[in-house]
């Protein structure tokens, strides 16, 4: 396993959990931190996408894979949406006058159970590949057409895909959250306009 397989990970899922344990505001800077992080890291490990084969099938399944896992990280399981109609901000929170309207979630440890398992298997099967079932891995491929390369890609799409939807899922969430406090949001938006 490459060191910049396991740096991957771990900065995407250190990106992932800083942003979402606790309560936090769902905004447009959280939702799109993660999507920001993918943007900057992947280019560094991306290098070609394979199309021969079963490999552009191995590489979607990884991108479904990780979009139905990054829908159900945000689940109302395992993450709670609420409207806050006084949110403000964490610094300074001695601030004068009421906040603003807000979408707030709240996560904790099944949500990062998740988000750690998911990255565990990942590094695990990385190790695997390598030192526990080469050979088998590579029997595994060969014999259905797939290269070493879609399996990569396939991992980084995964993780990539994981990311997005979650912030996907977050977003609607969110809106739809400040939806249903409707007329009441509209009003202390005004409020707050007409006070300034």
């Amino acid at each position: 396993m490459t060191a910049n397989i396991v740096i991957m990970q771990l900065a995407i899922l250190a990106v992932v959990l800083e942003s979402d344990l606790g309560r936090r505001k769902i905004g447009w800077f959280r939702v799109g931190r993660p999507v920001l992080g993918v943007v900057l890291i992947v280019p560094f490990f991306f290098t070609s996408l394979p199309t021969g084969g079963d490999d552009l099938l191995l590489q979607g399944a990884g991108a479904v894979a990780g979009a139905a896992l990054g829908l159900f990280s945000v689940c109302p399981l395992l993450v709670a949406v609420d409207y806050q109609p006084d949110w403000r901000r964490r610094w300074p929170r001695t601030s004068a006058g009421a906040g603003r309207p807000a979408a707030v979630s709240r996560s904790g440890a099944g949500y990062a159970a998740v988000w750690i398992l998911v990255t565990g298997a990942r590094l695990g099967f990385a190790y695997g590949a390598q030192h526990v079932f080469p050979v088998g891995l590579g029997l595994f491929l060969t014999s259905h057409h797939l290269s070493g390369t879609a399996l990569t890609n396939g991992f980084i799409f995964l993780s990539v895909a994981m990311s997005l939807f979650r912030s996907l899922g977050l977003w609607v969430r969110g809106r739809a959250r400040l939806a249903q406090a409707g007329p009441a949001v509209g009003a202390v938006q005004r409020a707050a306009g007409v006070a300034r």
